[in-house]
């Protein structure tokens, strides 16, 4: 069954300092909870609704956007994702973050789990170096320069630092990937400049894309692209492709 219940979770944000206050206090307790017991509960509690109960045996996922503290606290969609595709299938982690990059490798490692492949780069519209805010106390607040506007006082949470960025079309190509079942873009405000990237492949063909909720617009957009709205999720929307247009044709919209 489509979950089309909106998460009442929604009605906070990174922008609510409250909100960041009372996920801080949650990643620090849950830091103390068996990654077994907290990734058993997080699989049992999301097996059922969108965009997890799409993956499949054998499935190619890409996770856009893995923060360390999402891992450590036991709800990374990214290593959710990587569980559930199990041995068969393969999830593609992109993270800009080397530290987030590390602790996902490490973790995966210490559990002789093999099925992800690990990108250390921004995923953008094209090759390039992006200014990223990188918040080390809550790394899920990260944002590109210019996709997000705080006052000063806000801003001084938040290290500069340049980082390489290029494609998901380029990122895919190099490691020989030719089918994706589902992309997840958890970013905050970066969305379209993302997709902009993956023309190629969503002209290819991609099943369903899920879009974290930091943006307005995103129904009209995607419905630009061809997709239509399928589910709320945990994190904001999943869309189902229910028309593939030509890569000429997304060029002209993206």
């Amino acid at each position: 069954m489509i979950q089309n219940r909106k998460y009442s979770r929604f009605k906070w944000s990174h922008d609510l300092w409250l909100h960041r206050v009372m996920v801080r206090i949650y990643n620090f307790l849950m830091t103390i909870v068996p990654f077994g017991i907290k990734y058993g509960i997080g699989k049992n509690l999301r097996k059922n609704k969108p965009p997890y109960f799409l993956i499949q045996s054998g499935s190619v996922v890409i996770q856009v956007g893995a923060p360390k503290d999402t891992l450590n606290a036991g709800r990374s969609r990214g290593m959710h994702f990587i569980l559930f595709s199990k041995k068969t299938g393969t999830t593609i982690i992109v993270e800009p973050d080397q530290e987030s990059i590390s602790a996902y490798q490490r973790k995966c490692q210490r559990l002789g789990i093999d099925n992800a492949i690990f990108i250390p780069s921004a995923a953008w519209f094209e090759t390039g170096t992006l200014r990223i805010y990188i918040n080390d106390a809550h790394p899920a607040s990260n944002f590109v320069e210019g996709t997000k506007i705080y006052n000063e006082r806000r801003l001084q949470d938040f290290q500069v630092v340049e980082i390489p960025a290029t494609s998901i079309d380029y990122m895919l190509e190099q490691n020989e990937i030719t089918r994706v079942d589902l992309v997840s873009i958890t970013t905050n405000g970066s969305e379209r400049e993302i997709l902009a990237g993956m023309k190629k492949t969503i002209a290819a063909g991609i099943p369903y894309i899920s879009l974290a909720r930091t943006g307005e617009g995103y129904q009209v957009m995607m419905d630009s692209i061809g997709y239509v709205f399928y589910a709320h999720d945990d994190r904001g929307f999943t869309f189902r492709q229910e028309k593939i247009l030509s890569k000429q044709s997304l060029d002209k919209i993206l």
